[in-house]
This record gives structure tokens, sequence and C-alpha cells, in this order.
């Protein structure tokens, strides 16, 4: 039996097509180009908002002056109210009847000096008020220190243009330009409460600060308890307890004035000074004497600088108070009535003396 062999396959003759291994990228390669990639968008969004914060949107670096800014923008007032939270808490434009428009330009926390940094900051901005009304507490004339010492916390809020008001020192420059450079940590509260407020402790939401703001810069205080209305009086005690026992006015917070003064005489500006009210149980608090010192200083400031004085109204009552110098919505709306009709109003209608 013949058995059939089999010719060898010529495999060397044939070509076996070969598959290409695809790419495997690098994984260090990858990650690096991640890492810049990130670091470049954080550097241009930090750069975009601190140019954002020095230019179109200041009330994210100072809440309180931006978002009154942006209402003026929609009320073109006449006369401008300056002053403290005190300030903030009375006036009430809404209830102001009379020929002139008020609006209320009143910041917490603000000394002397931070009520003339406003002036400057709002001629910057390119307004011009017809007229302005001052507060000062004749007691707070005796603030006293270096514009870095009043203003060191308050560097991230500050713009340049501010600083170049300011006597301010290279320690502070570099405090601010420290601010600008990582303006997302340094004004955190600020674009945590204007972005994501219920993300935020209670305590440090500050998001009022705006969101309780009527048109005319008016803030409001509703009612509180009785034990709430206690309790912020005796922290505004403690607050105010040095005061109570002397006074002798503060050299910087005297300069501030007098700059004050001398800016709206630049400008064509009439000023007025106005003596915001407080509770019968407040003004018990001082020693004998010390009130009338302070008050005795500022008229003859007044005198001396040819400025008019809008008297305390004398007659209010406690229940017209939150803490004895912060007033409640319905003391407020009663002052603001009074102030129009007795001093703004016969003010504007003698053509600002």
């Amino acid at each position: 039996m013949t058995v059939a062999t089999l010719e060898p396959v010529e495999l060397a003759s044939r070509r076996i097509p070969t598959r290409r291994p695809k790419h495997v990228p690098n994984r260090r390669q990858s990650a690096r180009s991640a890492l810049i990639s990130g670091l470049l968008a954080f550097l241009v969004a930090t750069v975009a908002l601190s140019l954002a914060l020095e230019t179109v949107r200041p009330e994210w670096r100072e809440p309180e002056f931006g978002h009154r800014l942006a209402l003026l923008q929609q009320k073109q007032p006449r006369v401008f109210v300056i002053g403290t939270s005190r300030t903030q808490n009375a006036i009430a434009p809404h209830v102001m009847s009379g020929s002139v428009r008020v609006f209320n330009f009143g910041q917490s926390a603000a000394t002397p000096l931070k009520e003339l940094l406003t002036l400057q900051r709002l001629l910057d901005a390119g307004v011009r008020p017809t007229a302005v009304v001052v507060e000062l507490f004749p007691p707070a004339l005796a603030v006293n220190g270096t514009d870095e010492t009043e203003l060191r916390d308050r560097a991230a809020r500050l713009s340049a243009t501010d600083l170049q008001h300011l006597s301010a020192d290279g320690a502070f420059w570099q405090r601010w330009l420290a601010a600008r450079a990582a303006p997302w940590h340094a004004q955190r509260q600020v674009m945590m409460s204007h972005w994501a407020a219920r993300w935020q402790p209670w305590e440090e939401r500050i998001d009022f600060q705006w969101t309780t703001l009527d048109a005319g810069g008016f803030q409001p205080v509703a009612e509180v308890t009785s034990e709430r209305r206690a309790a912020l009086t005796a922290l505004a005690h403690r607050e105010w307890k040095d005061a109570f026992t002397g006074f002798h006015a503060g050299k910087s917070s005297v300069r501030a004035v007098r700059e004050f003064v001398a800016l709206c005489r630049a400008n064509a500006i009439p000023v007025a000074f106005v003596i915001p009210p407080i509770s019968p149980a407040f003004r018990a608090k001082f020693a004998l004497g010390v009130l009338t010192s302070a008050e005795s200083f500022l008229l003859r400031m007044s005198n001396e600088l040819e400025v008019r004085v809008f008297p305390a109204l004398t007659d209010m009552t406690e229940d017209e108070f939150i803490d004895g110098h912060h007033m409640l919505k319905h003391g407020a709306e009663r002052y603001s009535r009074w102030l129009a009709h007795t001093h703004i109003n016969p003010w504007v209608e003698v053509g600002w003396p």
C-alpha cells in the first residue's frame, strides 16, 4: 500500500501580517500635563478674580460699599448720609419727605477714617453727591492710631486706589499684595456668602449685609425679643466701657474729619455733621461730664470748620433701640421723618450754608 506524502508548506514564503501595538500613554507625562493645565487654569482664574475685585465687582471685595454703589446707579440721590452701623439702621429715606432725595451710605465699624475713605471711593467711582451729611458720634472721635492700625484686618477689602489715599507703609502694601495673590482665600467669607451662603455656619455668613438693604440703602432692624435686646445691650456696654469713663480726642480722627470737610470743599459739595441719638439708659452709662465734653469738642470743631451740626433727637425711648445706640425700624422711621423735616429740608431750602 502506497502512502501519499504531502509537500511541506513553504511558510517562509508567506508574509504574516503583524499588528502594530497600541500607543500606551506615559502616565507620568499625562499627569504632568494635567497638573500644568490645572495650574494655568487656576492662575487665570486668580488673576481674573483679582482684576474683578479691583474693577467691576467691588461688592466681592467690600460688600457693604459695593452693593450700595450698585443701588446708586438706580436711585441717583442728591444727599448722601455717610456713617457707621448707627446710620445704617437709623436713616430710612423712604419716609423722608421733601424735595431732596436721600441715600443711606452707612457701613459697619466705620471710624472717621473709614467715613473719609467712603467719600474718596465715591468720588473715585464718578459719584458726585449734591450734598453730604456725615455721622459723627462724639465719643467715637477718641479713636486714634495710624491708618495701618485701623485697617490692619481689612487689607483684603481695600483696592489699590484706596491704598493710595492712605498713608500706608511697605508692610501694609505687602499684606495687601498677599491678599490679592490669593484672593480665593482672602475673600472666602465674602465669596461664600455670595455664592453658597447656606454652606456656611450661620455665625460666619455676612449675606445679611446686602440682602436686608432696601432701595435707599437703609438696613432696617426688626423687632427682637426682650432677651435678645438685653444680650445686645450688655455687649454694647462692654464694647464702649472705655468711652464711658473719659474722653480725649484722637489725632487721627480729628485729622480724618478735617480732611473729609476739605475734600467736600475742594469738590464744591456742601457738608453737615449729624449726631446720632442714643437711648436714655445708654446716655446714663457715661460718667458725669464725659458725653458733654465729647459733644462740646465736636461743636468747637464744627464752628472752626464752619460746618452745620444736626443735633441728636433727645426724646427717643428705650424701645426704639436694639442695644441703646442702634435703632429698631419703628424708631428709625420716626427719627428719619424728624431729621428730614427739622434739619435736612431747611438746609436744602436755604442753599446749603
